[in-house]
């Protein structure tokens, strides 16, 4: 399949859950916009990235069912948050060494 002059659904996200609007639009028309995603993936990491909003996919990617569906289903942890764990005592003998 090739983007260049493909049909996108509008796709509404709100929350991590989005839910096509009907509004079918051609590609060359929303060309260079932020919201454009060539595939799940890259709309589950646009919204994660931009928020909530519009975006547009390939009809042929979104699920053919009328129910939404929910493109994030993890939270980021944010990596300070993670407790570090200490070092071996093996790098520590090698240092001192």
């Amino acid at each position: 399949m090739t983007l260049v002059n493909s049909l996108c659904t509008e796709i509404s996200i709100y929350d991590g859950v989005g839910e096509s609007t009907g509004v079918v639009v051609e590609r060359s028309a929303i060309r260079g916009k932020k919201g454009l995603c060539k595939s799940m993936r890259d709309l589950a990491i646009k919204s994660r990235v931009l928020g909530d909003g519009y975006y547009y996919i390939p009809i042929d990617l979104w699920p053919k069912s009328k129910e939404p569906v929910v493109v994030r289903k993890h939270d980021w942890t944010v990596i300070s948050s993670i407790p570090r764990t200490p070092r071996s005592g093996k790098a520590r003998k090698r240092a001192g060494s």
